[in-house]
C-alpha cells in the first residue's frame, strides 16, 4: 500500500514535520530574509549579516552543503524549496513560509496600491488648488513628501488636512482677523492653526511661497491676519503722513499735530488701515528708538516722517513698510555698523526696495571710534561690497547714536522742503 504524500495538494504543507525542521532559533533569521524575500517578488537568493555559528551550521546542515564562511550567510531559495519538496514537507517555499508564518504580503501591489491612493489624494484637490492660484504650492507638497509626513503616510488623513488647508487659504486675505478666529471659523477648531499644526504648516508653505525668510508672524500679517490678538507687534513712529477717517488715521494725525512718537499696533495697521499720503521727500527707517527720541526731541514738528525697526523687524514694522511702498513711497534705511545691522538692512532694502541711508564704506569710515569690537560672522552689504570689506579691516561696531547729528540734518524738514504745512497739508 503506497503511503499518501501530505503535500501532494500545493496549498497544502506537512506541518507538524516541518515545524520540527525549521521551526528554531538559529533559522529564524534565515526564514525571516526569505519571508521578505519573498513578499517582494523576484528573489533568488537571500542573506544575513553577520551570522553566528549556529546559524551558519543549522543552515549548512538543513541544506546538505559543505561548511561556508564569510560575512554574511547566504541561501538560494531554489535550493531551499527543491529540499523540502524531496522531503515531502511543502510543495513549493511559498507554501512552506505561509504554513509557519501566515499568508505572504504581496509588496508590489501593495506599493501599487499606496501609490494609486496618494495620487488620488493630489489629484482630488488640483482644481480647487489652481482656483487658489496654489497648484506649484501642491507640487511642492507631493515632490518634497511633506504631506505624507504630517499625515503619518495615512492617505485619508493627508486627504483631509489638505482640504482644511484649501479651505483656509479661501477666506485669505482678511482684514485683521484673528488666527483663533479664522480657526474656528474654517476648521471648526480655534487652535487648529497654532503654530505646529500640521494644517498650520501646510497654511505657512503656501504663504511663504515667495519669500521663505519672513516669519510666521509676518506672514500671517501679509495676508490680514492677527497672531495674538496683533497687539504685542508694533511699530515706532513719528510724523507719519496719514490721511482717512479711520481710527488709526485719526491717532496718527494728533500724535503728527504735536511732533510725537507713537506705537502703532498691528491690529490698527490691520483693521483699520489709514489712507498713506506720501510726499516726495523719502521716508526715513532707522534701527534704534534713540533715533527716534532724539529726533522728536531736537526736531519735533519739523522732523521728516520717521520709522524705527527696534532691531529685526517685527511683522507690525514690515506690514507697515508694505503699505507705505504700496502707497508709493519712497523709503531710506539706517541701522547700526554691525554684522546683524547689515543683515537687517539687506533684508529691509530687498524686501521692501528701500535705498540705503548713510549707509556707504565711506560712511563708515567716516564715524568716530566707538572701541566696541564686532562680533559674528560677516554679512555682505548687498548694497556696497566695499562697506563689508571696511568693517572687517577696521572692526569696530558704529552704532546709529555715533552719528546721530548727520541724520538729524537728514531728518530736518525745514532743511529738505518737506514743511509741517506741507505734510498737514496733503493729511486732510
Amino acid at each position: 500500500m503506497t503511503r499518501s504524500n501530505p503535500c501532494s495538494d500545493p496549498l497544502r504543507v506537512d506541518l507538524p514535520r516541518l515545524k520540527s525542521l525549521l521551526d528554531r532559533p538559529e533559522l529564524a533569521r534565515i526564514l525571516q530574509a526569505v519571508r521578505v524575500g519573498l513578499e517582494r517578488g523576484g528573489a533568488e537568493r537571500v542573506s544575513i549579516a553577520d551570522p553566528t555559528a549556529q546559524e551558519r551550521r543549522a543552515l549548512d546542515e538543513l541544506l546538505g552543503r559543505r561548511p561556508s564562511s564569510g560575512k554574511r550567510l547566504g541561501l538560494p531559495l531554489r535550493q531551499l524549496e527543491d529540499t523540502l519538496r524531496r522531503a515531502g514537507l511543502a510543495q513549493d517555499l511559498r507554501a512552506a513560509m505561509e504554513g509557519l508564518g501566515g499568508p505572504l504580503r504581496d509588496l508590489s501591489e501593495e506599493r501599487a496600491d499606496r501609490q494609486q491612493a496618494w495620487r488620488q489624494v493630489f489629484d482630488s484637490q488640483s482644481v480647487e488648488a489652481r482656483r487658489l492660484g496654489a497648484a506649484a504650492w501642491l507640487l511642492a507638497l507631493e515632490a518634497e513628501g511633506v504631506l505624507k509626513r504630517l499625515a503619518d503616510q495615512d492617505p485619508a488623513r493627508a486627504e483631509t488636512l489638505l482640504r482644511q488647508a484649501l479651505s483656509v487659504l479661501h477666506c485669505l486675505p482678511e482684514q485683521g482677523k484673528t488666527l483663533s478666529t479664522l480657526a474656528a471659523g474654517c476648521l471648526g477648531d480655534a487652535h487648529g492653526l497654532d503654530a505646529g499644526q500640521p494644517v498650520a504648516t501646510l497654511v505657512r508653505r503656501a504663504l511663504a511661497a515667495d519669500d521663505q525668510t519672513r516669519s510666521t508672524d509676518e506672514l500671517w500679517a501679509a495676508a490680514g491676519v492677527l497672531v495674538g490678538g496683533g497687539i504685542s507687534s508694533t511699530v515706532l513712529a513719528l510724523n507719519l503722513p496719514a490721511a482717512g477717517d479711520g481710527a488709526t488715521a485719526a491717532i496718527i494725525r494728533t500724535a503728527a499735530g504735536s511732533g510725537e512718537p507713537l506705537y502703532l499696533t498691528l491690529r490698527q495697521l490691520l483693521r483699520a488701515p489709514p489712507v498713506w499720503t506720501p510726499g516726495a521727500n523719502p521716508i526715513s527707517i532707522c534701527e534704534n528708538p534713540a533715533v527716534v527720541a532724539e529726533a522728536a526731541n531736537a526736531l519735533g514738528l519739523n522732523c521728516a516722517p520717521l520709522i524705527c525697526t527696534r532691531g529685526q523687524p517685527s511683522a507690525a514694522v514690515t506690514t507697515l513698510l508694505n503699505q507705505l511702498a504700496g502707497a508709493g513711497a519712497r523709503l531710506r534705511y539706517h541701522g547700526d555698523f554691525d554684522w546683524p545691522g547689515i543683515r537687517i538692512a539687506n533684508g529691509i532694502i530687498n524686501r521692501h526696495g528701500a535705498v540705503p541711508w548713510r549707509m556707504s564704506a565711506a560712511d563708515y569710515r567716516e564715524a568716530a571710534d566707538s572701541g566696541k569690537p564686532l562680533i559674528d560672522d560677516l554679512v555682505a552689504a548687498a548694497w556696497d561690497p566695499e562697506l563689508s570689506r571696511a568693517m572687517q579691516a577696521r572692526g569696530q561696531v558704529i552704532e546709529e547714536e555715533r552719528v546721530i547729528q548727520a541724520l538729524l540734518t537728514d531728518l530736518d524738514s525745514r532743511a529738505n522742503g518737506d514743511s509741517p504745512h506741507d505734510r498737514k497739508a496733503s493729511c486732510r
